[in-house]
């Protein structure tokens, strides 16, 4: 037991236990299952919501929550107070297309990026706005022709839409998706196709994307070969291709240039750039879940009931620990926490979800909850330090919420003196009939959709002025963020040098700047500034830059929430030129002791090189260094150039 919580330790992931489970996948690795890492640290009850069917997988976004039913509706709800924001039916849509477009099978689930959600289901794929539910655009699946007997001796050409199957993934401004006879990408803009691939038969399952390189997988039930497929992400031309025994479940990650195929009771490691066998090994049981890593362990679940670890090197056994005949196990790591939800069959036999946090390195429980109502679970989310369970028709807000950091200024030796013991466990959360009524939220208890809240925030105009350190105006694009009680807002915009931009009337307004060869910035705006002056610094080999506001907790190296949008640009930025190899340089202000100060440089460089690399970059393009308290920029003697000195840089390498 002891020995895979050292292992999950190591780990941020989201495992299912059964592959049509499987939540959204995010970059090339793994689920995260959160992208904030703030602590959910009680099983408080703060709201549930019923929905019209079971709840399939949420997903968090700029405060609210985005998730689908088995009925095919779309919901967007506040995720502080459940309110409905908008509702869609996926269904009412999808009809307006021609009869020869139904297929069957189930809604997708959905996928944010920026201001659009997309979903899919066996006819078409659909791109809503997010803040309002408006339909950008929807796209059937690929028109074919097939000739068909007619009578006795004649044939006939009937046209029809290949029906969705794979799960969608977007990588920047493209969706990729797999038809039933067709894998193709797609411009998010539009929903235009960029390119398609008519050798693949597309299985069930996510594609996984790995710089230049996209795998996917075919299954031909003519001549029952099963396949995987290495694509160039930008032609869709195959680059290699192995033919493998159909699986029970099938997701191949890579990391490291290798790539991990689970097959029915082993797991192979192949070579990337060939397709080879660099191992291969069985195991006692079924392999039901796709695998979640890092590169120091790999994880899944035998037949539906244990967790297995085990080596990326050789694939040996780390770990094997019984969760429960048909308990069907998700996880979500948030720092040294690990949120277990499972199910657990109450005496009329019906599945009732049931969550346990746990530190990760004791074993030991924190606090568990017990759903009032049975249904079974699917994969959680937690965002804004709350835990978003969806089980059976029901979306369960569990924990007290984000509550903020303080303390920029404690010194190191508080720091170091500070010990942290855990709390004690938090009893099973009871409630009565009247307080699940008051808790309960449903559509039809809403007298109407709540408005858009961003749209009431009042504005003002900015003048911006954009050049690089040689003082040449640049074209920017302009990422507007801000989010208080009152609403939120986020907003994209662009300016050629030098322009007025709208903006929040507020305190503490984020602006993100982002130009071509240019490092993106992170700016904060008050509402005493009344003109903005922004220099970019040129990616130029053998120069280090600073990347500024990416903050970490006191005497942690968890990089902190109001650090995540700026180093998603940073993550773009390495998308957008693949030639880039980055090292990351961590620094320290000169408060405490050397020895100190150089591993906690480390360890902030290494979380920062994580999330760049579970975002999809890989991991020889990335690596890290700590220079702790060596390389001062400024005076430590005061309270701002102490603050300057604790710096985190890229240095952009030959």
């Amino acid at each position: 037991m002891k020995l895979l919580f050292h292992i999950l330790l190591l780990v941020i992931l989201g495992t299912s236990a059964f592959a049509g489970d499987w939540p959204i996948y995010k970059g090339n690795l793994f689920f995260t299952g959160n992208n904030d890492e703030i602590i959910v640290s009680n099983n408080q009850l703060k709201w549930l919501f019923l929905a019209k069917d079971r709840v399939f997988n949420p997903v968090a976004s700029d405060g609210r929550i985005y998730f689908v039913d088995k009925n095919a509706f779309l919901y967007c709800i506040d995720e502080d107070s459940g309110n409905i924001i908008w509702l869609n039916d996926v269904r009412a849509i999808s009809a307006q297309f021609k009869a020869y477009s139904k297929s069957a099978g189930k809604i997708k689930y959905p996928l944010v990026y920026g201001n659009t959600v997309i979903v899919s289901d066996p006819i078409a794929i659909y791109a809503f706005d997010k803040r309002n539910g408006t339909v950008i655009w929807a796209r059937t699946g690929l028109r074919v022709d097939e000739t068909k007997p007619q009578g006795l001796t004649g044939i006939t050409t009937q046209i029809s839409i290949d029906g969705i199957y794979a799960d969608p993934i977007i990588d920047q401004d493209t969706i990729y998706y797999g038809t039933r006879k067709i894998f193709a990408s797609r411009d998010i803009k539009n929903g235009h196709i960029i390119w398609e691939n008519k050798d693949i038969a597309t299985y069930s399952g996510f594609p996984v994307y790995y710089d230049q390189f996209l795998i996917t997988q075919s299954m031909n039930y003519e001549t029952k070969t099963f396949t995987v497929f290495c694509l160039e992400q930008r032609t869709g031309k195959a680059v290699w291709q192995r033919n493998f025994n159909q699986p029970v479940v099938i997701l191949p990650p890579v990391v490291n240039k290798h790539v991990y195929v689970p097959i029915n009771n082993a797991v192979y490691c192949l070579d990337i750039k060939n397709g080879e066998t660099i191992w291969q090994k069985s195991y006692n049981g079924t392999i039901t879940s796709p695998l979640s890593f890092t590169d120091r362990s790999i994880l899944f679940s035998l037949d539906n009931a244990s967790i297995v670890g085990i080596s990326p090197e050789n694939g040996n056994t780390i770990a094997n620990i019984f969760v429960g005949q048909q308990s069907s196990p998700y996880f979500v790591t948030i720092r040294d926490v690990i949120y277990i939800a499972y199910n657990q069959l109450n005496d009329k036999n019906q599945p009732v979800a049931k969550v346990k946090a746990m530190y990760v390195i004791s074993g030991n429980v924190w606090w568990e909850f017990t759903a009032p109502f049975p249904g079974g679970v699917s994969q959680p989310v937690a965002a804004n330090g709350i835990l978003f369970l969806p089980a059976g028709n029901y979306l369960y807000a569990i924990g007290a919420g984000y509550i903020g950091s303080k303390g920029f200024e404690t010194t190191k030796q508080e720091e170091t003196q500070k010990k942290e013991s855990e709390p004690s466990k938090l009893p099973d959360q009871k409630l009565s009939e009247k307080e699940l009524a008051d808790k309960t939220i449903t559509p039809e208890s809403q007298s109407k959709i709540q408005p858009d809240k961003k749209q009431q925030m009042p504005t003002r105009q900015l003048p911006v002025e954009i050049t690089n350190n040689t003082k040449t105006p640049l074209k920017s694009r302009i990422t507007i963020q801000y989010k208080d009680e009152s609403g939120e807002y986020n907003q994209l915009t662009a300016v050629n040098g030098k322009g007025d931009i709208t903006i929040p009337d507020k305190d503490n307004v984020e602006l993100i700047f982002e130009s071509e060869g240019h490092v993106p910035k992170k700016v904060i705006v008050n509402k005493s500034d009344s003109k903005l002056e922004v220099v970019l610094d040129q990616i130029q080999p053998g120069k280090p830059v600073v990347v500024d506001n990416i903050h970490f907790d006191f005497d942690k190296w968890y990089i902190r929430k109001d650090s995540i949008n700026i180093l998603d640009k940073l993550v773009d930025m390495m998308k957008t030129n693949p030639h880039l190899k980055v090292e990351v340089w961590g620094h320290t202000d000169s408060i405490g002791d050397d020895a100190y100060n150089q591993k906690l440089s480390e360890k902030r460089a290494d979380a920062v090189c994580d999330y760049i690399i579970k975002h999809g970059v890989s991991p020889e393009r990335i690596s890290s260094k700590g220079f702790g308290e060596t390389k001062p920029i400024t005076s430590n003697e005061t309270k701002e150039g102490r603050q300057k000195n604790r710096r985190t840089e890229f240095y952009f390498k030959d």
